[in-house]
């Protein structure tokens, strides 16, 4: 996806209960945790989503796309991509996907080597790691988003 639009780049790691949010730095170079937000449903993320969307000035959303091992698609990836559609007609700034296959474990590492403590929800963690991802494979490599 091309986008030409300066701007903060956001990405989201949808859960049952819990949506992890990360932001960009205004360059595009460094993801860093922004937000865990408890959810009850897919109103209440896509409502949370528009509303960061707007006060962070971000210009293109990722949204984290749950994968298996083997790459290939489940259950939980029908509905992330149901509610990404439902969600990209919403806001007001292009959508991609972004494989997020292991950024769970990842984050839980990273939380560990930082000694947070192990209430500390891990999904904000989880979407930065899903974001860097994005920036390196396209940002880093010269591709424009």
């Amino acid at each position: 996806m091309v986008n030409n639009n300066p701007g903060r780049v956001m990405a989201i790691d949808i859960g049952d209960r819990w949506l992890g949010v990360a932001i960009s730095d205004p360059l595009r170079i460094i993801a860093a945790p922004h937000s865990c937000i408890k959810c009850e449903d897919d109103k209440e993320i896509i409502k949370e989503v528009c509303r960061l969307v707007e006060t962070n000035e971000i210009a293109l959303l990722v949204a984290g796309m749950p994968r298996s091992m083997n790459g290939s698609t489940g259950p939980q990836a029908s509905k992330i991509t149901q509610l990404v559609k439902k969600m990209a007609r919403k806001v007001k700034v292009p959508v991609v996907f972004q494989d997020e296959r292991l950024t769970t474990t990842q984050a839980q590492a990273i939380m560990a080597n930082r000694k947070l403590k192990q209430s500390t929800r891990d999904d904000a963690f989880a979407a930065a790691i899903i974001l860097q991802e994005y920036l390196n494979a396209n940002v880093h490599s010269g591709n424009i988003i």
